[in-house]
């Protein structure tokens, strides 16, 4: 089977540069720096119109840990209410106080939305016992996960990938993400055994911003970005060469 290929996306000219590459899936946000928060409506419509692969999004309120306040867990939970009336696939989760899975949340996700794949995002890397909460998510009907095996980067957190990946089956997907490009893809494939690997690529556009700053913290400084073809193309060509594509 070929190694499918996730790129996490912030703009509809992202996902484009994504498709036009021949990957499978895109998954969208906003503010990727700090790991992803739930982007607009509008612009998930957008990037569902303009690229014919699957869109997944990111359904995270804030960019702080996964531990949810009731208007945090509020303002999740209508999220997912909206984006599932689309069908939609979601990538979301929480985490209880003592580090495992928020079920009452999960459970909520996939009331909210039956007709939606649900991953349950790198929440998981913060669970107390990952492989315990995997056995939860398989319980709960959740159809994929995405991890770094609990580290950083997923090249150092292979040999909980591949304990995660064995202990699934067939039972849901494991994918991975944490630091994943052209020079470690194969190598992480091979030790671990995933069939998915998720990664960003974008770029600072370069120049300096002008005029007036929108943020008075943060004058000058230039928050574009742009598609990271290089990169994309890449990790395909890694994969192609190695056979697993």
């Amino acid at each position: 089977m070929a190694v499918m290929l996730e790129v996490c996306v912030t703009s509809v000219e992202e996902a484009e540069v994504a498709a036009s590459c021949g990957v499978d899936s895109v998954e969208v946000c906003s503010w990727l720096a700090c790991g992803g928060i739930t982007p607009s409506s509008g612009l998930v419509d957008a990037m569902r119109s303009a690229v014919k692969i699957p869109v997944r999004v990111l359904v995270r309120p804030g960019p702080g840990g996964f531990i949810y306040s009731p208007a945090e867990t509020l303002a999740l939970l209508t999220d997912v209410e909206v984006f599932g009336e689309g069908a939609i696939g979601l990538v979301t989760g929480a985490l209880e106080e003592n580090g495992s899975l928020n079920e009452r949340v999960l459970a909520s996700v996939m009331r909210l939305a039956p007709e939606s794949e649900i991953t349950f995002h790198r929440a998981i890397d913060h669970a107390a016992d990952m492989p315990s909460a995997l056995d939860r998510c398989v319980e709960l009907g959740v159809h994929r996960v995405l991890t770094s095996g609990g580290s950083t980067l997923a090249m150092d957190g292979a040999a909980m990938l591949k304990q995660l990946v064995a202990r699934a089956g067939e039972q849901l997907t494991v994918a991975a993400a944490g630091g994943i490009n052209a020079t470690n893809v194969v190598e992480l494939v091979e030790r671990t055994g995933v069939m998915e690997v998720h990664f960003a690529a974008q770029r600072p556009k370069p120049g300096k911003a002008m005029g007036a700053a929108m943020s008075s913290a943060n004058a000058g400084v230039n928050f574009e970005t742009q598609p990271d073809r290089a990169k994309i193309e890449g990790v395909m060509n890694a994969l192609v060469k190695a056979g697993l594509r």
